[in-house]
């Protein structure tokens, strides 16, 4: 049984002679769980954002290089970069933000109001993920299908709306394991957030 479970039990168990265990018990142990989970998020943003990095750092990265010279996206890739770690930077300063505010809350009201912040955060930091990436997706599409260098490498009479339609149909799956992913990273830390929001609730 859950530590939460296990004090609230003997809270709710005992007579007004004998009470040891208080609201402001329950509210100190639901506190420690949300910052612990709250913790736990900014960690993995954190490793979200840096493992790649260093793998690209420790990689061969020739292949990419090529592609990006051969369809001129040098560019335009450099903007998304700086855009996307402009992005990344900011969550994770919101992730610690609400990490502290949990901390420091001392009022039932104000850790409800962390809570809904930190899961609005984390649902903002999905989507923005998966949006961007399915722009800079959409936009290397465009710039390599629109390139002669790559339409004549293509089969004469070669239908590109059909070459279209097979790149976007891969291109949307694999956006869907990545949703599928982070639903379920961080889906599990929410739902812990949604218990501790539930019984902050029942104790206010």
């Amino acid at each position: 049984m859950d530590h939460l479970e296990k004090l609230k039990g003997v809270w709710q168990d005992q007579d007004e002679s004998t009470l040891k265990f208080t609201k402001s018990d329950i509210f100190g142990m639901i506190q420690k769980k949300s910052s612990s989970v709250v913790k736990w998020i900014l960690i993995v943003s954190i490793i979200e954002f840096t493992l790649p990095n260093l793998i690209i750092l420790f990689t061969d990265n020739s292949a990419s290089k090529k592609l990006y010279d051969n369809y001129d996206l040098n560019g335009v890739m450099t903007i998304y970069t700086v855009i996307y770690v402009i992005i990344i930077i900011g969550f994770i300063y919101y992730f610690y933000k609400n990490y502290k505010n949990i901390c420091v809350n001392s009022s039932v009201k104000g850790m409800l109001h962390s809570i809904i912040q930190t899961r609005k955060t984390v649902k903002y930091y999905i989507n923005t993920n998966i949006t961007l990436a399915a722009i800079i997706g959409l936009h290397v599409f465009y710039k390599v299908f629109n390139s002669p260098l790559f339409i004549e490498k293509l089969p004469e009479n070669t239908n590109m709306i059909a070459v279209w339609a097979i790149a976007i149909t891969i291109f949307t799956f694999v956006l869907f394991l990545f949703w599928g992913v982070y639903k379920i990273i961080y889906g599990f830390f929410l739902r812990k957030l949604n218990r501790n929001y539930k019984e902050l609730l029942k104790n206010e």
